[in-house]
This record gives C-alpha cells, sequence and structure tokens, in this order.
C-alpha cells in the first residue's frame, strides 16, 4: 500500500535527487506548499483556480489580470520561474480578482483559454452543469441511497459497457448470485514472457495520464511508440531547468519510461498521414489532448478504426466529451479541484481552501485507463471486437469521493472539510514531532486501538473515553495531548513505540525519507535506470509483482525523437533516406 500510495499520489519527488546533480539549486525534498504553483484565488463570490501551464496560456492569464507590466516579461514564460516566484503571482492575481464576481472571471477565462475552474464542493460538482450535461451521476433506488446521486465507474466502453446493478450486500446476505455464468476462458500461449509481449501501443498522448497509461503497458510487455515533435512539444518536457532542454524533464521522464519516441508534425498532412498509419498498426492508441485536437489532426476513434477495425481506443480529456466543456484546457489539479476533493482536503478552519498542490488524480486515472484498456484487450481476444473507451479526468476523482456526494443527501447533513479526523475514530490524525516539520500520522480505530494507544503511552484508563462516543466528546482535549507527547520525539521514535503497541502509526515521509527507507529499499520499490542525457536515475516502481509473468526491467523515458528512423523503416516500410527527406522538409522534427 505504501509503494501503490506513492506510486498513485507524488512519484515525481523520487528522481529530484538525482536531477540535483545536475541541478544543484533544485531541492531533493521540497517544502510543503498547500496549493503550490496552481494557485486557488479569491473572487468576489467563491474561490478560483488557475493554471496556466504552456507560454500561450500564460500569456492569456496575464491579459485576463491585465497587468502585462508586472507579468509581461520574458522570463515570465518560464514555469520553473513562475513557480519559484509563485507569491508574485497571487499577490497580484488576487488585487486583479478579488473585486470580480466569479461567474465572470471564470467565463472571461474561457474566452480566453485560460486553464481556471471554481473550486466546488461536492454538492456544487453534483449541479454543475457539465456534470449534468454529461449524466455521470446515476440514480440507483439502493436501499438506504434511494435518489441520492451515486458516482459510478468513470470508464465508458463503447461495446461492453460498465454496469450498475446491485448494491453494497447486507451483512450476512448471500452475494454470490446473479452473476452471468462465466465463459469459457479463450485459448492463450504458454510461458514466462510479460502478459503484453506482441501489443503494440501508439501513444498520442501529453502531460501525464496518456503517457502513464503508455509507461504501465510497457512494462507490462508492450512496445509503446509517443508520437510527438519539436514543434509542439509536450508541455511535461518544458520543466527543465534550463531551456530547449527537452530530454532532461523530470516530470515527462517518469511518465514517458520504456517508451519509444518519433516526431512527426501533425501540422502537416504527411506528419498526419504518417501518424495514421503508425495507428494503423497499433493494437492500442491512447491520447488525452485537449477535446477537439486529435480529431483535427484525423487520429480520432472514427478515423483510426476506418484503418485498424479492432483497435481498443482510450481518450481522456479532463472535463470529458460532449457537455459545455469538451474542449476547455485542464490539468490534474484543476480536475480534482472542479470535483470538489481540493475544497475537501482543507481543515475545518482553513484561511482559504488550498487544498493540495499533489497532480491528483493524474497518476490515479492513469491506472484507472490501463484496467479498462487490460479489459477490452481481454473482450477483444473472446470476440475479435475493438471498441473505444472514454473517461473524464474530473470524473475519475468524483469516483473515488462517491460516499461525500452520497452524503447530504442521505445524512441530511452536508459534506465539509475536516481536516484529518473521521468520524470513527480519535485519535485519527497527523501530529507534530521533534524537528522541523516533522510530523507522525496516529489511527485508534476502535475500543481495543484505544486501550492498546493508552497502554503504549502510559496511560491510565479513564471511564469516560472507553467508547467512541466519549472520545468524540473529548477529541480536541485528546488531539492536544496526544501532540503534547509526539512533540518530545523524533517521528520515528513515536512510530515505533506505537506500532510496538498495536496502534497504527507511521511517520509522515517526505523525498528524502523515501529514498532512504529500509522498507522500501528492501522490497526494491524504488527502481533505477540509467538515462543517456541524466545519468542513473531513481524512480518509484511498479508496486504489482506478478508470480509467473514478469515485469519489464526498468528502461528509461527516450530522447525527443530517438526512434523516428527505426519506427519508420520497421513499420512503415520508408527507406533511411525517405526518412531523412522528411526530416528536412520539418516533417519529423
Amino acid at each position: 500500500m505504501q509503494e501503490a500510495a506513492l506510486n498513485g499520489l507524488n512519484p515525481w519527488s523520487i528522481p529530484l535527487a538525482d536531477y540535483a546533480r545536475l541541478y544543484p539549486m533544485l531541492p531533493t525534498s521540497p517544502r510543503r506548499n498547500a496549493d503550490g504553483a496552481y494557485h486557488v484565488l479569491p473572487t468576489a463570490t467563491g474561490y478560483v483556480r488557475v493554471l496556466p501551464g504552456s507560454s500561450r496560456q500564460w500569456k492569456a492569464f496575464v491579459a485576463l489580470l491585465g497587468n502585462d507590466d508586472a507579468l509581461g516579461g520574458p522570463e515570465w514564460e518560464m514555469p520553473l520561474y513562475r513557480l519559484v516566484n509563485g507569491d508574485v503571482v497571487r499577490l497580484l492575481a488576487t488585487e486583479a480578482l478579488r473585486e470580480r464576481r466569479r461567474d465572470e472571471v471564470l467565463a472571461d477565462a474561457r474566452r480566453r483559454d485560460v486553464p481556471m475552474v471554481p473550486v466546488n464542493t461536492p454538492d456544487e460538482f453534483v449541479r454543475e452543469e457539465q456534470t449534468r450535461a454529461r449524466g455521470y451521476f446515476r440514480t440507483t433506488g439502493f436501499p438506504q441511497v434511494g435518489a441520492a446521486p451515486f458516482a459510478p465507474s468513470p470508464l465508458n466502453f463503447s461495446v461492453t459497457p460498465v454496469v450498475l446493478a446491485r448494491p453494497a450486500p447486507a451483512p450476512g446476505a448471500d452475494d454470490g448470485t446473479g452473476f452471468a455464468e462465466r465463459g469459457a476462458d479463450p485459448t492463450r500461449g504458454g510461458g514466462g514472457d510479460p502478459v503484453l509481449t506482441g501489443c503494440r501501443v501508439i501513444d498520442l498522448g501529453v502531460g501525464a495520464v496518456g503517457p502513464e497509461i503508455g509507461w504501465l503497458l510497457a512494462e507490462l510487455g508492450a512496445e509503446v511508440i509517443k508520437i510527438e515533435s519539436r514543434r509542439n512539444l509536450d508541455f511535461l518536457r518544458r520543466l527543465t531547468v534550463e531551456p530547449d532542454t527537452p530530454n532532461r524533464a523530470w516530470t515527462f521522464n517518469f511518465e514517458s519510461r520504456g517508451q519509444k519516441s518519433v516526431c512527426l508534425d501533425l501540422t502537416t498532412a504527411r506528419g498526419r498521414e504518417l501518424a495514421l498509419g503508425l495507428c494503423a498498426t497499433a493494437d492500442v492508441v491512447v491520447e488525452n489532448n485537449r477535446g477537439g485536437v486529435v480529431r483535427g489532426w484525423g487520429l480520432d476513434y472514427e478515423q483510426v478504426r476506418r484503418v485498424r477495425p479492432d483497435v481498443i481506443y482510450i481518450a481522456s480529456q479532463g472535463f470529458g466529451g460532449g457537455g459545455p466543456l469538451a474542449e476547455a484546457s485542464a490539468y490534474g489539479p484543476l480536475n480534482s479541484t472542479f470535483a470538489g476533493a481540493n475544497w475537501l482536503w482543507n481543515h475545518p478552519d482553513a484561511p482559504y481552501p488550498a487544498g493540495s498542490s499533489l497532480n491528483h488524480p493524474d497518476h490515479i486515472a492513469s491506472k484507472l485507463g490501463v484496467v479498462a484498456v487490460l479489459a477490452a484487450l481481454e473482450h477483444r481476444l473472446r470476440t475479435g471486437q475493438g471498441q473505444s473507451i472514454e473517461m473524464a479526468q474530473t470524473e475519475s476523482a468524483a469516483y473515488l469521493l462517491g460516499e461525500f456526494y452520497l452524503e447530504g443527501p442521505t445524512t441530511g447533513r452536508p459534506p465539509a472539510p475536516r481536516g484529518n479526523t473521521v468520524d470513527y475514530a480519535v485519535p485519527h490524525g497527523v501530529y507534530p514531532c521533534a524537528g522541523e516539520d516533522r510530523w507522525v500520522a496516529i489511527a485508534a480505530v476502535g475500543d481495543d486501538a484505544w486501550e492498546r494507544l493508552c497502554a503504549g503511552l502510559g496511560w491510565e484508563p479513564e471511564a469516560g473515553l472507553a467508547t467512541l462516543g466519549g472520545r468524540q466528546a473529548a477529541r480536541a482535549a485528546l488531539d492536544a495531548r496526544v501532540a503534547e507527547w509526539t512533540r518530545g520525539r523524533t517521528p520515528e521514535e513515536a512510530a515505533a513505540r506505537l506500532q510496538a503497541a498495536g496502534v497504527s502509526a507511521m511517520a509522515v515521509q517526505n523525498p528524502d525519507d523515501h529514498r532512504a527507507d529500509p522498507h522500501l529499499a528492501a522490497r526494491g520499490a524504488i527502481v533505477t535506470d540509467v538515462h543517456p542525457e541524466v545519468g542513473p536515475e531513481r524512480q518509484i516502481g511498479n508496486p504489482i509483482r506478478f508470480g509467473r509473468t514478469p515485469l519489464v526491467p526498468p528502461r528509461p523515458a527516450p530522447l525527443l525523437g530517438e526512434h523516428t528512423e527505426e519506427v519508420l523503416t520497421c513499420l512503415l516500410g520508408l527507406g533511411r533516406d525517405a526518412v531523412a527527406r522528411l526530416v528536412e522538409e520539418g516533417v519529423c522534427r
């Protein structure tokens, strides 16, 4: 679980120390920074969150603020410069927006294609026009749920739709009936090769979700070919310390591990023709561009299946296809904010809904996408049918928050930010320890765990605290008492003592802690590949180990265009001279 959490929440933190060898100004373990570079900003009628990732989006954001004098210089077009000077951006943006209505600011942002969303509560997400237009939430009529909005799977299969047909079983109920009989398994090859050996994937994606699907499929044995170009770089390749060093972005080099890179300028007719030819050789095509982009290239599902009828084609946009935001720009932190997650990730007394700077749900949506692709490949193996899969990243975030959309309608108590507290356990939280910004997480779930905690800390039992109700009434006093105890110990000392007593406790780890963690090391959780320009780089590995079918050993992300000649000659039959001419003409750049 520790490895899965690290892989699904903050994997980009692991390689930072190795990039700091090249660029000593990089922090190996960045400080916590609330909303980070994904600014949560006040308006007169609510908060918005903004992430102008590209140079074009930044210029549009500056125009929206009306402050070209302060923010219009060329240095501001560098993402790392904006990150380092985030306090300046926040100050000037707050001044520009605080007197404007939120709906007016959002409308202005969408006209200018500035990636911006409202900081929604869960109930506001349910009511959003985009949510209603896509029909995401279901009315189930299930016992205790009734007409409350139920968050189903975010995966929309064109041939084998997800079925939501039965509620959770009641205690003691027979939950083994009512399922269709399983068909016979198709004949399969044997051996110990990776499970997707012989499968080819074309990655048309950018950023995190699409490329990460490609990386995970590559680890399972697929040949994954990323189509990209210098003319329109994957924006993660731009997140570098030095300008014009697209092979040295640690974020890109995590997401695109194990892939091949083919440079094709898709603004050219020949580039699009060659890309379609590569799609015709593919079992799977992955894309997560802004809505409408691949259709403009002639590489959407309808076009690709004309040349490869049994293709599995997965498309994942921020807000999904259809609805008023189908073609709006978005990034992971905006998608979770739109769904209500960022609003929930706060303490009740937080000065503003800063939430988290995690790139959520990017690293979770990619895993859901891989599950969908594997299911579709299995269906194709049984039937010969290909299909499309559509997944909105906002709905991927919502899928993991399902109980919060049910809370208000079923209890009459709308969901609220609760920090680290939960209804079912006291103490349950993160407590300060000795050292700078050092903490320990403690969860005493159940009366037995409470008794073990008291024994471990040397506290005398108190009758009024023997039940959960009693501890809930004394939550603030108990939290203060636990914090007083933890402040005198390191996180590791506090966790070890409580674990020895049988209480769930763990030091809150930063990236330096992860890289030094003996448990992660013993399990081989952090792997090392050797990048041609960076050298050895540590990455969080796949948390899943197979007993019979191995994963492909760790491989680095490709250099830009590294495999152009190899792929075009081997798969499309072009001669080396023909590829050289395409490079000279700008098609392969």
